[in-house]
């Protein structure tokens, strides 16, 4: 017998995404690798922040922590930390952080005109001193058509891809240990951002590439220009 759905399992934020999932999801090291590259106490400013999974561990860490996301569903399960409802491109708050996230891959979106706009988000609340944590893709993953499947955490994941360029659909089936299941479909496919690629994003922002960081030199470490 499956197990009976919980309400948060049945939410979904705009853009699809299973609201049940990202509270299922734990933190694998992340907050960790964040706090190795920033000031103790450092304040953050985390750019699409879902449930609060990174958020929680953070501000566990002892730094202060504004959320931002355009998911009601989701931030209402933040705590410890200030919530702002807002798409990250249109978001101005009027003042810096010393550190800026912007994580789950979504520098990889399709669209230039939507990087451009997530990275200016970045630049605008940077402090001059700060840093921008950027976590991409690997840089070296090949979107080939297909059935695929490996593990994101305790979760098995299916992913099934198919079409190219504006019509590529990518279906994803998340399973846990304890048998809940959710489904996610994305259009459009994702840029794949190397090095060149992310320093020539990033300048356009007005923000240069420091370092890359972590497995598989996923995570990028930006600073003003």
């Amino acid at each position: 017998m499956s197990p009976r759905r919980s309400e948060p399992d049945r939410q979904h934020a705009p853009d699809g995404s299973p609201v049940g999932l990202y509270l299922a999801i734990g933190t694998m090291g992340e907050p960790e690798l964040i706090r190795s590259v920033i000031p103790a106490g450092a304040e953050v400013l985390d750019l699409g922040a879902g449930v609060g999974r990174i958020a929680h561990a953070l501000v566990a860490l002892g730094h202060p922590v504004t959320a931002v996301d355009d998911s009601p569903e989701m931030l209402r399960h933040v705590r410890g930390a200030r919530t702002v409802l807002s798409k990250i491109e249109d978001l101005d708050l009027g003042r810096r952080f010393d550190c800026v996230l912007l994580m789950s891959n979504l520098v990889n979106a399709a669209k230039a005109a939507t990087r451009r706009g997530l990275l200016r988000a970045c630049r605008r609340h940077v402090a001059a001193d700060g840093v921008v944590l950027i976590e991409r893709y690997d840089p070296k993953l090949e979107l080939a058509p297909g059935t695929h499947t490996g593990t994101y955490g305790d979760l098995r994941v299916a992913v099934e891809r198919s079409g190219a360029g504006r019509r590529t659909c990518t279906r994803l089936t998340y399973e846990h240990p304890d048998g809940r299941i959710w489904h996610q479909e994305v259009w459009g496919a994702p840029r794949v951002l190397d090095d060149d690629a992310m320093r020539a994003a990033l300048a356009q922002a007005r923000l240069r590439l420091a370092r890359t960081f972590g497995p598989k030199r996923r995570w990028c470490l930006a600073r003003p220009v």
